[in-house]
């Protein structure tokens, strides 16, 4: 840590280290001490390092990399700052298109990222088919799926859209959920981008996206000089650099009108749902510098901030009402690019030439209560549409625990916490004591009730002391979780009859909105009117290796005997002999964070009719009932059940009347498997069986009551049962010997 020279301009001599609405936190950075903190280097694989942001109300920090022709990468690091700070490196194998020679980042309060690349194109000649690239900031998805090289017909790795009418881009700003501003070096122009709605990850349909040209606003790149862009959402401003002339910009996005349609040059051609040129948006110029290179921007309460690129200074603009220059930041550090504020109210810089990102720190602030963390429940710096089984909790209502912090120079004896789920209103809980400068405390909140699903956890701290924080900007953190509840007591049977899916306690952990789990109405087993269908088949790209999870709801089992067995119906057709969709059964009794696998099969062995290459829909003979043995975690008060497909991309799957039953009786000290069909059954069943010793067979209906028993003596491996009395309905069937006891559902659907 060193100290460096701070430059000072006019009034800013004056400035006290108070942060409010007429003196923001930044400006103590024109009068304090500063120290500068490396916080990933080369050795973390920081590589020529261009722009950076945070993910939004967490203190997760990305960074990213130029890169070559191989694409640009990016280095996360978690709890940037922090003593418990951790750096992980990620490269998505199709960045070499998508992110390529990366110039700059942006994430939106939605979670998600987007990238331009300084390339005219990746096709060569004269295309000019490039764009920004929309990317997901769940690190479950980000360079995780669909990681394939380049392989042809698969998944164009993870990226979730992209859209190409924006050569040489040197800049980006995130405006409001799929909405960004892009600085477009090739046609010189500011262009606001929206996805509407992604194509998913390593799709590539284009269609929703609208793009709007604001052809009037000039803007000149430099060639290796990222122009860097950040929104003033607040009062509507965009500020952008145009490198070309050094001038500091900003642009009112409620200015302006649309005045016409633009079509797409041949040299980019895609689909897009709208494409418009606007006019007459109002324009002004911030500063114009006459040294150095503008190149890094951000925003915060007021101030900007502008890194010179040839210096290493960076500039400070009080822009509330005329923009006016504060003062000058000399860092002594020449190649600064991105620079942003973070969580914790330090400035952040990319530095391309020193391969390395740096923290600057100013002086504590006297009243400054921060939330550093959210110890409880555990939570994943995302949005509620996470890809993880991890993160999950099996209650009904949580207390959270948050770590406070005094980051300020006074004692704190007094602060308010404030928290909520989700869009729901806030609670908020006094919290007093004593917190001296520098320590911490984990408080626990009153209680929160929770609903079955996925769910975004948000905490701010307000009035330290009974004072205006004066430091707000390290306030508030926020992150996701997943309750699964109620417990459910057995018999429990799901038959996808409902229109709800997924049925209410469940819960479906995927990625992919095109090839996905859904509820069928064309096929079901037995007397049903729907399944759940995995759709491995559709679409065209190879979606070998994507993995879903549907969540059963949580089930008691401390009173479940040996009897008690978990049943489904399964059908699935191979499209070829090699191709090997999986279904998976898995079991926890410690609310997910270690599985236990119960049925594993794939293939031929899950296959219940010859392979074919039309799309399987089942029909009532081709079900065929599995038995899942769960003896490990009879007698456990709560078990969490988990069906996991793994696809190669073949041939639709079904699941249906998946039933966990304690069927009867005594504790027995053995299993007997067998199996019956057809099933449904008509007038008859026909059970295959091995054992050396007589047996009954009884049927039970689904109140448990016994319809109906059949007695053999000695030893059999086939037998047929009339089942005609019985009426239509699903039935429990048992098979009892001396030693040991089997069960299996038979629907019967006599005329």
């Amino acid at each position: 840590m060193t100290n460096q020279r701070i430059q000072l301009i006019g009034a800013v001599l004056a400035t006290t280290s108070v942060c409010t609405a007429q003196s923001p936190c930044l400006d103590r950075y024109l009068t304090d001490p500063l120290t500068y903190t490396n916080i990933v280097t080369a050795s973390d694989e920081v590589s020529q390092p261009r722009d950076l942001d945070f993910k939004p109300n967490s203190n997760e920090l990305w960074v990213l990399n130029k890169g070559t022709s191989n694409g640009s990468s990016v280095v996360i690091v978690h709890h940037a700052g922090m003593p418990e700070q951790t750096e992980e490196y990620r490269k998505d194998t199709h960045s070499g298109h998508f992110t390529i020679t990366g110039s700059a980042m942006a994430f939106s309060e939605n979670g998600e990222w987007a990238a331009v690349s300084e390339v005219q194109s990746t096709a060569g000649g004269n295309s000019t088919f490039m764009g920004p690239a929309l990317w997901s900031g769940d690190p479950n998805i980000y360079a995780e799926v669909f990681q394939n090289n380049w392989v042809n017909g698969q998944p164009l790795g993870s990226h979730l859209d992209m859209l190409h009418q924006s050569p040489f881009s040197m800049g980006i700003a995130a405006d409001s959920a799929k909405v960004y501003w892009v600085m477009d070096g090739h046609n010189g122009n500011i262009c606001r981008y929206d996805y509407v709605e992604d194509h998913g990850p390593g799709y590539d349909d284009h269609g929703a996206g609208k793009i709007w040209r604001y052809t009037d606003v000039p803007v000149t790149r430099v060639a290796n000089m990222p122009s860097h862009m950040v929104m003033d959402r607040e009062n509507g401003w965009l500020y952008f650099i145009d490198g070309g002339t050094k001038q500091i910009k900003r642009l009112n996005v409620n200015s302006g009108d649309v005045t016409g349609n633009l079509a797409v040059p041949a040299t980019a051609g895609e689909p897009l749902a709208g494409y418009y040129r606007v006019e007459g948006a109002v324009v002004e110029v911030v500063d114009t510098w006459t040294t150095g290179q503008p190149c890094g921007i951000d925003y915060m309460m007021g101030r900007l901030i502008v890194s010179d690129n040839s210096t290493g200074d960076i500039k400070m603009y009080d822009v509330m009402e005329t923009p006016m220059l504060m003062g000058t930041i000399v860092t002594g550090q020449p190649g600064i690019m991105g620079l942003v504020v973070g969580h914790d109210g330090s400035i952040y810089f990319a530095n391309y030439t020193g391969n390395k990102v740096v923290r600057i720190g100013a002086n504590p602030m006297p009243d400054d209560a921060s939330i550093m963390g959210i110890i409880s429940p555990e939570v994943i710096a995302t949005t509620p549409n996470y890809f993880s089984t991890d993160y999950t909790i099996c209650s009904g209502s949580i207390a959270p625990v948050v770590r406070l912090q005094n980051s300020g120079t006074n004692d704190i004896m007094m602060v308010d916490i404030h928290y909520h789920l989700d869009d729901g209103s806030a609670s908020m809980y006094s919290w007093t004591g004593m917190l001296t400068p520098g320590t911490s405390v984990d408080v626990t909140l009153p209680n929160l009730n929770v609903e079955n699903g996925a769910h975004l956890l948000n905490v701010w701290t307000s009035m330290p002391n009974g004072n205006e924080d004066m430091n707000p900007i390290n306030d508030q953190l926020s992150g996701s979780f997943r309750a699964v509840q109620p417990v459910q007591s057995v018999p429990f049977n799901e038959d996808f009859n409902s229109t709800t899916f997924p049925p209410a306690g469940w819960n479906y952990v995927h990625f992919n909105p095109n090839n996905l789990m859904t509820r069928s109405t064309t096929s079901a087993f037995g007397a049903g009117s729907g399944s759940l269908k995995m759709d491995h088949y559709s679409g065209q790209m190879d979606i070998t290796g994507q993995l879903d999870h549907m969540l059963v709801p949580r089930v008691d089992l401390s009173t479940a005997t040996l009897g008690t067995t978990l049943d489904f119906a399964v059908a699935y057709k191979q499209y070829n002999a090699t191709s090997n969709e999986r279904l998976m059964v898995k079991a926890s009794t410690d609310c997910g964070d270690t599985w236990e696998t119960l049925y594993d099969k794939a293939g031929s062995t899950l296959s219940t009719v010859a392979a074919g290459t039309s799309a399987f829909t089942p029909t009532a003979a081709q079900w065929r009932t599995e038995y899942v043995d769960i003896s490990s975690v009879l007698g456990e008060t709560d078990v969490l059940f988990m069906f996991v497909t793994e696809s190669n991309f073949g041939n639709n799957m079904y699941l249906d009347n998946i039933r966990i039953a304690n069927t009867v009786g005594v504790e027995e000290n053995g299993m007997v498997s067998f199996s019956l069909y057809p099933n449904p059954a008509n007038e008859t069943v026909n059970l295959s069986v091995v054992t050396t010793e007589g047996f009954k067979v009884e049927a039970y209906n689904a109140l448990g009551a016994l319809a109906h028993s059949w007695s053999f003596t000695g030893s059999a491996t086939a037998i047929t049962l009339d089942v005609s009395s019985l009426a239509n309905g699903v039935y429990s069937l048992v098979l009892r010997t001396a030693t040991s006891i089997g069960a299996r559902p038979l629907v019967v659907r006599n005329h």
